[in-house]
């Protein structure tokens, strides 16, 4: 009887695991896909234009501040030995909407001086300062319950308003500054609805109230991460601000292969890892298995991918392959990141803060030549993630994962510079 009841609750306990790994995932490959969906037919029906561009560059410019003090700063500090207090939390939840509504404006007035949309750009820019004040705040409470290991939050969190924006594309608009509007319109309800649904659950809170009330002593432990998100989201920023400077449309692109590239990240990495590594876990080794298995079977899919544009499209082949050695290094840096900030010191940041600057500082470079194009460009941001992900696994002691993404880096560098040649 006793062996029965054993056997029955073992067999729970998987269940319940089991469930718990498909509904994040489940929930991120439905919002990532209706995402995807967005994008595509958003560019069906207007197509690759000015006022595309400037959607993309200012939702970017928005979710900037929440990847650097929420998802950079906060999250690993929740997950770190050298814990955030309950204090800054609530000085995090206030001051991201903040920064990201302040960013907007400034690149709304970037693209104006660029002579980027004209006064077309006011609606976008209107539409997109409401939209990054609510997904900051939506973006805080779900990183906060990932903390605890609960990832459907974060899986889910662009679910509502992507759904709301694709369904405002349905309309017979064909002026693209119109489904722009209208599309932002879909995200502001979608984000607004969501942010009172989660303060109505109080989604986070319990972490919050967790959350020690002071330090004894002074910690560096906020500055490392902040220094490292700061330069690596800067950094992206700069690289997305050349593509600016190509043909029009060219941010459009960039930002689409950004989207796919992060979609594949997120129904992969950021809806299984909570679970594997969070604030209770105090061993990397599931994660480390998780990451082999990972890598393993994105390069399966990317050689398959590839083969596919070789045949049927040839002129995209260099970039298939770029795109392709992208996906595998955003997904294991984002894999080595979250072990790494609840199994190293906050000074390990130290390894990668060098490696983003290196990158853009090239790419600076890289504009003034002749042949510079957008297949630099998504070298650059494969770069940054190859170079972040080979130095964190050094420091992981992973050697086996840090010679495979060391050598995705030389594989983008030889890329680079044959482009440029």
């Amino acid at each position: 009887m006793n062996v029965g009841t054993e056997l029955l609750q073992s067999q729970q306990k998987v269940s319940s695991v089991l469930r718990t790994f498909a509904r994040g995932p489940a929930l991120s490959l439905g919002s990532q896909a209706i995402g995807l969906a967005q994008l595509a037919l958003l560019l069906w029906r207007v197509g690759a234009n000015e006022a595309t561009d400037a959607y993309f560059y200012l939702f970017n410019m928005g979710m900037l501040p929440i990847q650097i003090v929420v998802v950079g700063m906060m999250y690993p500090l929740l997950l770190n030995e050298e814990k955030i207090t309950r204090t800054a939390m609530k000085r995090v939840r206030w001051l991201t909407p903040l920064l990201c509504c302040s960013l907007i404006l400034a690149g709304a007035a970037w693209l104006y001086a660029s002579g980027r949309s004209g006064f077309a750009l006011l609606p976008i820019a209107i539409g997109s300062f409401l939209n990054a004040g609510l997904q900051a705040r939506v973006w805080f409470r779900a990183v906060t319950a990932e903390a605890e290991g609960n990832p459907r939050w974060i899986s889910g969190v662009a679910l509502p308003a992507n759904g709301l924006a694709m369904m405002t594309l349905l309309l017979p608009i064909a002026d693209a500054t119109t489904a722009v509007v209208l599309m932002l319109i879909g995200l502001v309800l979608g984000n607004g609805t969501l942010l009172v649904v989660m303060s109505r659950l109080r989604v986070g809170d319990e972490v919050l109230r967790r959350a020690p009330r002071s330090k004894s002593g002074k910690s560096t432990a906020p500055y490392w991460f902040l220094g490292k998100a700061g330069i690596g989201y800067i950094g992206l920023v700069v690289l997305q601000s050349l593509a600016v400077l190509l043909p029009p449309s060219a941010v459009t692109l960039l930002n689409l292969a950004v989207k796919v590239v992060g979609s594949a990240s997120a129904t992969l990495v950021n809806s299984v890892m909570p679970i594997l590594v969070h604030q209770n876990i105090n061993s990397p080794s599931a994660g480390r298995r998780f990451l082999r298995v990972l890598v393993a079977g994105l390069t399966v899919i990317s050689a398959f991918g590839i083969v596919g544009v070789a045949l049927f499209l040839p002129d995209l082949t260099v970039p298939a392959i770029c795109l392709g050695l992208w996906s595998l290094s955003s997904a294991a840096a984002g894999a080595a990141q979250r072990m790494s900030f609840r199994f190293l010191k906050p000074s390990a940041s130290r390894v990668t803060i060098i490696a983003v600057p290196v990158v853009v500082a090239f790419a600076l470079w890289s504009v003034h030549m002749p042949a510079f194009q957008l297949v630099v460009l998504l070298c650059a941001y494969a770069g940054v993630d190859a170079a972040t992900s080979t130095l964190l696994l050094i420091s992981l002691k992973d050697k086996l994962m840090a010679t495979v993404l060391g050598s995705v880096l030389i594989g983008l560098a030889v890329i680079w510079v044959s482009t440029l040649a």
